[in-house]
């Protein structure tokens, strides 16, 4: 019988052992499954991480692009600001420039009577040179007109205004007459004067007066400097516009005998000044715009060079910029800036009859 029973245990093991299988099948399964989402929830988890770091990636670089290419802007515009378009572009290439031109106009523009409004012992002046830069910018303004697109600004000194035309050659080939820049700064020269008689108008008590010198002929122009650029134009055609200014007369728009013969065929009509003794140019046949019919008898002090507009002629050259301000802008008694200043309002622009004058003085 112990034989039957070993016999019959025989037989039924592997049953047995399917059913135990079988109750082990279950918890494993789960184990499995349990596994199984684990490691999904995991990799679903590492991909939405990496997803997350990927679409911040991508946020920060267009943040970083947009800062960088804000700046590159910002660079670009001062850098158009500091010098042309056309020299500006081919800094970016050749790291320098230099040109000679053969027919180029330049213009002298100065407040003439601006020393007589500056006043130093005011808060060293600021409340005068924010109205000087308020006059200069309505100047700025003036080159936006497409009318005036040939002319560049070179720079300012003191309250004397520098522009030229005729430096952009391509501009130039692009018109039909050589000589069609000249007529633009001419005008140009006229809406400056205009400009002034307007802003006049929002004054009080005072009256600026605008000298401008005109000249035209070959010069070199180029950039100075590695760090702090400065563009620049050379020659006797510059020497002589800035000596047409010095011994011009205020509201008026003096020309050497060159220039007065290419205006003069643009029927613009001159009125014969006579001759201005120049250094290192001796006598200088001039003309005066706008004509005397137009404007008025030219008084006799006008048609003459008295001699302290001869010695500032003659000791012009080799002077530089900083003397140039110091000798324009001496300190003038109280009661010339009381004349045109709102005294009782504390000279914070106010008086100046509704003008909002930028906080930074000077212009450039």
């Amino acid at each position: 019988s112990s034989d039957l029973n070993s016999s019959f245990n025989d037989i039924q093991s592997p049953a047995d052992d399917s059913t135990q299988a079988q109750d082990l099948l279950g918890p494993e399964a789960l184990v499995a499954f349990f596994l199984l989402l684990l490691l999904v929830w995991f990799l679903n988890r590492e991909f939405e991480v990496s997803y997350r770091l990927h679409y911040h990636g991508n946020v920060e670089a267009d943040q970083h692009r947009i800062k960088i290419q804000n700046m590159r802007d910002q660079a670009d515009w001062l850098l158009r600001n500091i010098i042309p378009i056309h020299v500006a572009e081919q800094l970016k290439v050749t790291q320098s420039y230099s040109k000679n031109h053969d027919n180029v106009g330049v213009i002298f523009a100065s407040i003439v009577n601006f020393s007589e409004f500056y006043e130093e012992s005011y808060e060293g002046g600021k409340e005068c040179y924010r109205v000087l830069n308020e006059l200069i910018g309505d100047f700025d303004e003036l080159l936006r007109k497409s009318d005036f697109s040939n002319i560049e600004k070179i720079k300012t000194i003191g309250a004397t205004y520098m522009a030229a035309s005729g430096l952009n050659t391509q501009q130039c080939s692009d018109q039909a007459h050589p000589h069609a820049h000249l007529r633009a700064l001419f005008e140009f020269s006229l809406e400056m004067m205009r400009v002034v008689d307007d802003f006049n108008k929002n004054m009080l008590g005072f009256k600026f007066k605008l000298r401008i010198g005109f000249n035209h002929g070959p010069l070199t122009a180029g950039v100075i400097g590695t760090t702090k650029l400065l563009y620049d134009i050379w020659g006797d055609t510059v020497n002589i516009a800035s000596r047409m200014d010095t011994t011009g007369v205020e509201c008026r728009v003096q020309v050497s005998e060159e220039s007065y013969c290419v205006l003069n065929g643009m029927d613009y009509e001159f009125d014969y000044r006579g001759t201005v003794n120049v250094k290192g140019k001796g006598q200088m046949k001039t003309y005066l715009y706008p004509k005397s019919s137009d404007s008025g008898p030219v008084p006799q002090y006008q048609l003459s060079v008295s001699p302290e507009i001869r010695a500032q002629v003659d000791g012009s050259i080799g002077r530089s910029p900083t003397d140039e301000i110091a000798n324009m802008v001496p300190a003038t008694s109280a009661s010339r800036v009381g004349a045109s200043f709102s005294v009782s309002s504390g000279l914070t622009g106010q008086g100046f009859a509704g003008r909002d004058f930028p906080e930074k003085a000077g212009s450039n």
